[in-house]
């Protein structure tokens, strides 16, 4: 399992890569150690999570706890991708504690699906505080949607 600490030391990737595509930033993560499929999960969850943590406190909303993977079938649960989960925590405690950290938190915000529907729901004047979003589709990803096998649930 990556740690909380690898993950906090790659953050900086976010806002080097801002203007680069997914697949650059998993490519980019790969080259810091991570192995693929970590690096794609970072990729694609850190945005997901560190949205959650701040449009939650922001607006209210409500996100689900499940994502979906372009070209599978089903949902997959949040709660079983600890990549995830320790996404949710660090967001959280840069939200919270450590302002120097903002310019990296808002790359990795305006990275997400979520943020975008947000975005362009505010720009039409919608009204969408107490609102419940959709789970997102992650587009492009080899690793997402894979379902992990007992061992890794336990020791991952």
């Amino acid at each position: 399992m990556i740690e909380r600490e690898k993950i906090k030391d790659v953050l900086p990737v976010f806002l080097e890569y801002k203007d680069q595509s997914d697949s650059d930033i998993t490519d980019r993560l790969t080259h810091h150690g991570l192995n693929l499929t970590e690096a794609e999960r970072v990729s694609a969850f850190l945005p997901s999570a560190f949205c959650r943590i701040v449009l939650g406190h922001k607006l209210d909303l409500n996100f689900p706890n499940t994502y979906k993977v372009y070209g599978k079938e089903g949902e997959y649960a949040y709660s079983e991708e600890p990549i995830y989960k320790l996404a949710i925590d660090i967001a959280s405690e840069i939200y919270h504690n450590e302002s120097e950290f903002a310019d990296i938190f808002n790359s990795i915000v305006a990275r997400s699906a979520e943020f975008n529907v947000v975005n362009q729901a505010l720009n039409k004047g919608s009204e969408i505080t107490g609102s419940s979003l959709q789970a997102t589709t992650y587009f492009g990803y080899k690793t997402l949607g894979k379902k992990r096998s007992l061992l890794s649930r336990i020791f991952g």
